[in-house]
């Protein structure tokens, strides 16, 4: 296995807001207008969701208190969460999904779209909830709790050809570019150890505060390849059309989970029944393929999973 594939790496979500990007870049439309992502959100129909009164009693009087469930989240990141033509709706899959949960707990939901870091150190707080493609990892474990929602694995991009020739299990001296604060963040700095450990030239890591940058650096030829999810990644090589290309297969498809105050064993059990009940109806399979995305689909909702 190469340099990359031996460090150990959760997946998290990086953000994009890479429609915007292809539009001042490439000049194509932004968001849903350009590939039809706002009318999938349109066609997601949770009429049929109902409140479970059992579930929804099982939520803890702080959260419940004012009959809304409060999501922080990173808005930027096509086609799991972002804003959609008019630039203020969250939309996406992802917040498909919690607003279901949030329908058969019989609360509302309020989206307050932030900055990635500051989710998960706010949840209890100023969130609820965390949704933005969070991997559930055993350090995280340590201080929230995950109800797993979804799987997905990591994937390199670089534009269309490889003219780099960039080798995704050896990036020994190559410019790759990463949003901060992710676990592919991490996952470069282990290699790019790793690297300098063996004497070899360390990873020309380029960090991003937005993952738009990230994505922009792999376009305009500052950097050689970015590191993101792997729908992320096929997003932005759909928005991109044809300038951007995957680099390889997937790597350590992982768990994703909503992130509920570490105390609140209340809610974080209501989030898990109300999960098992959309899969039991069909509704999350509803929702996953409205966006296309339901490869990442799991049988059954688990607290806290055991991972690495």
């Amino acid at each position: 296995m190469g340099i990359v594939q031996k460090t150990v790496r959760a997946r998290t979500a990086v953000c994009v807001a890479f429609a915007l990007a292809a539009s001042l870049i490439f000049g194509l439309a932004a968001c849903g207008t350009s590939d039809g992502l706002d009318d999938a959100q349109a066609n997601v129909d949770l009429s049929r969701v109902t409140r479970d009164d059992a579930l929804a009693a099982r939520i803890s009087d702080e959260v419940k208190k004012d009959g809304v469930l409060t999501v922080g989240s990173n808005a930027v990141w096509a086609p799991a969460e972002f804003t959609g033509e008019d630039n203020e709706t969250v939309i996406g899959y992802e917040i498909d999904l919690i607003k279901a949960v949030a329908k058969v707990l019989g609360l509302d939901v309020r989206i307050v779209n932030s900055s990635f870091s500051t989710i998960i150190p706010s949840v209890g707080s100023k969130f609820d909830v965390g949704v933005s493609g969070f991997t559930i990892t055993a350090e995280r474990e340590k201080t929230v709790t995950f109800v797993e929602f979804y799987r997905a694995g990591m994937s390199y991009a670089v534009r269309a050809g490889n003219p780099k020739k960039v080798d995704p299990d050896n990036l020994c001296g190559v410019r790759a570019s990463v949003q901060v604060g992710t676990a592919e963040e991490t996952a470069l700095e282990d290699a790019s150890a790793a690297c300098v450990s063996g004497g070899r030239p360390a990873i020309d890591m380029q960090v991003y505060e937005a993952q738009t940058q990230a994505t922009t650096a792999v376009i305009t030829g500052r950097a050689d390849v970015m590191y993101s999810d792997t729908p992320v990644s096929a997003y932005a090589v759909k928005q991109t059309k044809g300038k951007l290309e995957l680099l390889g297969d997937p790597y350590d498809v992982a768990p994703q989970g909503i992130v509920v105050a570490k105390k609140d064993t209340a809610t974080a059990e209501a989030i898990q029944g109300a999960l098992n009940k959309l899969i039991d109806s069909g509704e999350y399979m509803r929702i996953l393929h409205a966006w296309g995305v339901e490869d990442g689909a799991i049988e059954r909702a688990e607290i806290n999973p055991d991972v690495k």
